[in-house]
């Protein structure tokens, strides 16, 4: 939330839940070996499509760089 905040709710106790339901979805993109382009266009896709807010692709990016920061180990399914 710190890195990808695009409705502003990052500052809102309320909120913190608010981009839960895109969890699955990028976790899956990580551990499965997916391109930066490939989570940069998911994310776009959740902006654009579900929250219906305007955004570039390359808005993105900071938010792929700061996910691929992060230590994940693969689902043991």
């Amino acid at each position: 939330m710190d890195v990808w905040d695009p409705i502003g709710v990052k500052d809102e106790p309320n909120a913190q839940d608010e981009y839960d339901g895109c969890l699955g979805g990028v976790y899956e993109l990580l551990v499965t070996g997916a391109s930066d382009e490939s989570i940069e266009d998911h994310l776009w896709r959740i902006v654009t499509e579900r929250m219906e807010l305007s955004a570039k692709k390359s808005d993105m990016a900071d938010t792929v760089k700061a996910l691929r920061q992060i230590p994940l180990r693969p689902n043991p399914d």
